[in-house]
């Protein structure tokens, strides 16, 4: 048997709950999280604390990064022979963003010969929701005024994309998500 990886990417706009079911996956299924947002640019998180949304051009250089960063947390982490998993936020509001994050995966099998697999679970939520949770961060670049921005390009998963689930998890409380996000890993493919 050799070492198999899979990324596991919770997406969706900001406020969605990205990172709590990011941390949840973390430990129920012993992989590494990388929080997406650390891998951004100065000048992106700059851009995004005032105000201004990223361009495709902007995200393009953090868009390549998710992948082999997770990849390198889980091989950090994995000794033993088998299949071994890493969690990454990430928005990947578009499909373009989400093929761009799957071509990564190919120059990683590419550059290192290994099977590397990329998941995606799509988180959504009512604007409203998303709103008031937005407006209730401290200390958190992402202001409310860019979750119009991220709403009027996002792109829910289609479903010629396999890879993906899509969870609508307005008015669900937090172990409710966490239980969907759950299933949903153990069912796709």
């Amino acid at each position: 048997m050799s070492h198999s990886y899979t990324v596991w990417v919770v997406a969706g706009p900001a406020g969605c709950g990205k990172t709590t079911v990011a941390e949840f996956l973390s430990k129920e299924l012993h992989a590494p999280y990388v929080e997406g947002d650390s891998l951004h640019s100065a000048e992106n998180i700059h851009k995004m604390s005032i105000g201004i949304a990223l361009t495709d051009e902007d995200r393009e250089p953090w868009l390549k990064k998710i992948v082999p960063e997770t990849f390198h947390a889980i091989k950090a982490q994995s000794k033993v022979e088998g299949q071994h998993y890493g969690i990454v936020t990430c928005s990947a509001l578009k499909k373009k963003y989400r093929d761009a994050i799957r071509a990564s995966i190919r120059e990683l099998r590419d550059r290192y010969g290994v099977s590397v697999g990329v998941r995606f679970l799509f988180l959504s939520m009512d604007e409203e929701v998303l709103l008031e949770r937005v407006r209730g961060r401290q200390g958190h670049y992402m202001k409310e005024s860019m979750v119009a921005s991220q709403l009027r390009i996002q792109e829910l998963p289609t479903v010629s994309e396999l890879d993906s689930a899509y969870l609508n998890v307005t008015h669900k409380t937090p172990d409710e998500v966490n239980k969907l996000a759950m299933e949903a890993v153990r069912s796709l493919p």
